[in-house]
Order: C-alpha cells, then structure tokens, then sequence
C-alpha cells in the first residue's frame, strides 16, 4: 500500500522560482526576481550583526519590536500586525484561516501564484477575473462573488504586469462585498509607487472591517534573503491567525533588521527614488525600440509581444547568452519580465536587447 497526498494538492503546481544562474557564467546579471540591487538600510545592516551575540537563543515570539515599529510608521494599532517569514508567508495564514473546501477565492487572472497555491491547498475553488489592459478589472471582480465567496485577493501594484488598482477602484469594490466576506490585499510593491491615486489598502483598514493587507521587506527594504514581510488583520482575523502561526515563525535577525528597516524612511526614499529613476529610463529606452511596456509602479517592466510569436524566448535567449537573466512569462502568454538593476546592469541589459532587436529586424526584411 503506498501513501497518498490530499487530493486537493493534485490542483496545485509547484510556485517556480526566478532562475539565478546560468550554466557556464560565473557573474551572473540577475533580474528575475524583482530583488533590490542596492545594499539595505546601514541601520538594518548594523541592528542584523548586533544578533550574532544571541544566536543560541529564540527569538521574540510575540514580535514585539517589528510590530511597534510597523504600527508607528504606518499609524496602525499594534494588536492587529503580525509578521510572517516573508509576506508570502502572511497571505497563506489568512487564507488558511479564512477558506475551506468548497469555498471560493475571487482573484484576477494575473496575481501572485501563492495564493492560488493557498487557496487550493485547503480544497477552496479559485475563481479567476479578466484584466483589461493587463489592470486589475474590479467590477468583474465583484461580478464574480457568489455565495460561495468567503474571499476576495487583490495585489496591487501587480505582478507581473506591474499595473496598480487606483484608490476609488479599490474602495468601490469594498463597498461591492459582503460584510462578512474579507478582502485581502497584497501591497508587495507599495513602497515603489508615485501614483497619486495608489492606494495600498491601509487607510481602508479598521479593527472590525473587511480589509486586511500584506507587505513585505523583500523589495523595496533590499532584505529578501530574510524573508521577512508582515499583515494587518481585522481583530478576528488577527485573532485566528494566533492559533495558526507557529510559535517562532521569524527569525532574530530578520526581526532585528526589518524593525531598524522600517524606522530608516529617509533611507527608504532614497533608495525608491534611485529605483524608479533607473526604471523610467529603461522603459524610455525598450519604447525608443517599439517594444511594448506595460506601465508599471513596482521595480519591474512587463515587455509584450504579439501572440504566437517567438520574442519572448528569443529575447531571452539573448539575454542569457550576455550572462542576463530575465523571466519569461508562465504559460502560452509571449511576454517577458525584467526586474530593475543597478544603472550598469540596465545600460548593459539595454545594449544587449537593442543588439537583439537590430538582429531581428534585419531578418525579417
């Protein structure tokens, strides 16, 4: 007799990874993994060596110090955050404490798969929305919620198309939603936007609402390799994920260096600053080319091409051969996503995408 998994796992695909290297390259380019490319915060840098004295012991359980440190900077009551070994980790602790089988999940059809993954993994049914323009389409969304909807997830800024839900689009469609029925959103790339209609999903929040949001230090904060993100919940959610949570769920120095991260907002603004500035070139530079950019407010571009052709692998094949690594999309779409680098690894990313386009228009004259 052999052991068997749970069937509703037989649903769920495995999350892929960002490729990070390439046979035969020592230095490799790495932009496929929407990374920062500059050092994090000096304060979190330091606040992370001051944890090696402690190494033997757990760290805070009750996260005490992120918590209060999140809670200032963003004027939100302490009781209701919690972190999670990355945002990652803090979406799959609502959905677990939210859906069942049987019960239903509205998200769009381009949305970070670990959701899916969640939703799926528990026998809830996910129920997928068309974009327009590859934006979030909220009035679908709302036509989409049935009484088997316990759950609706937005992220925005998305990913991968690296579009953004205005604050009215999100506010309309809160007020479309049951009141017993939660909306999650997931702001991975918050800190990246300079739109001044964005709205993250924090002002919607209150202790007894619907509204519960994710962020992350992973992208803009540069401090991916701690995995360390954190969630505001609605008292009874909040509630539930403290039984569900494990007891030591973040690690001292990811809690010491995100705490020290989030209080550095000078820091923080520099950084983003430097960030959209070397994306609103690149962009300028793929247009100049007659490529198609999808626009974005995150530190990443979505390059489009026509369907059923052979760019997007073309393209990265290229890249590949300059020791680049980039991401095509999953699935049948022709499309590639390139996460913003340093201003040296987009100038060289750029020369080596314009060589590419030269190359092929010369063949197809």
């Amino acid at each position: 007799m052999s052991i068997a998994a749970k069937e509703t796992l037989s649903k769920v695909a495995p999350y892929k990874q960002g490729q990070s290297t390439i046979e035969g390259v020592d230095q490799v380019i790495k932009l496929s993994s929407n990374e920062l490319p500059f050092p994090p915060s000096p304060k979190a840098v330091e606040a992370f060596h001051a944890t090696e004295v402690d190494l033997g012991r757990y760290p805070d359980g009750s996260q005490a110090g992120l918590r209060a440190a999140v809670a200032t900077v963003h004027n939100l009551p302490e009781a209701n955050i919690f972190a999670g070994n990355g945002s990652e980790e803090a979406l799959g602790l609502i959905i677990r404490t939210i859906l069942s089988a049987g019960d239903e999940i509205v998200i769009s059809e381009n949305s970070f798969m670990m959701a899916e993954i969640y939703a799926r993994s528990v026998g809830a049914e996910v129920v997928k929305c068309a974009e327009t323009d590859f934006r979030v389409d909220v009035k679908a969304m709302a036509a989409a919620v049935t009484d088997k909807t316990k759950m609706v997830y937005i992220c925005t800024p998305n990913n991968p198309t690296g579009t953004y839900t205005t604050a009215a689009e999100l506010e309309w469609l809160e007020a479309q939603l049951p009141e017993d029925m939660l909306l999650l959103v997931d702001a991975a790339y918050a800190e990246f936007v300079d739109a001044d209609d964005y709205e993250s999903g924090l002002s919607m929040f209150s202790t007894e609402g619907r509204v519960a949001v994710t962020r992350t230090f992973s992208k803009a904060y540069g401090l991916a390799a701690q995995r360390i993100g954190w969630a505001v919940a609605p008292d009874r959610v909040v509630d539930a994920v403290a039984r569900l949570r494990t007891p030591f769920n973040t690690n001292a120095a990811a809690l010491a260096a995100a705490e020290a991260a989030v209080l550095d907002q000078d820091y923080l603004a520099a950084t983003v600053a430097r960030m959209n500035t070397i994306r609103r070139q690149f962009v300028a530079d793929l247009e100049a080319l007659d490529l198609h950019v999808v626009p974005s407010q995150t530190n990443f571009v979505l390059i489009v091409f026509g369907d059923g052709g052979d760019e997007a692998k073309t393209i990265d094949a290229a890249l590949q051969k300059a020791g680049i690594l980039g991401r095509p999309v999953s699935g049948e779409a022709n499309e590639f996503r390139i996460s913003i680098g340093t201003e040296e690894e987009m100038s060289k990313t750029i020369a080596v995408i314009r060589d590419w386009a030269q190359s092929r228009a010369k063949s197809n004259t």
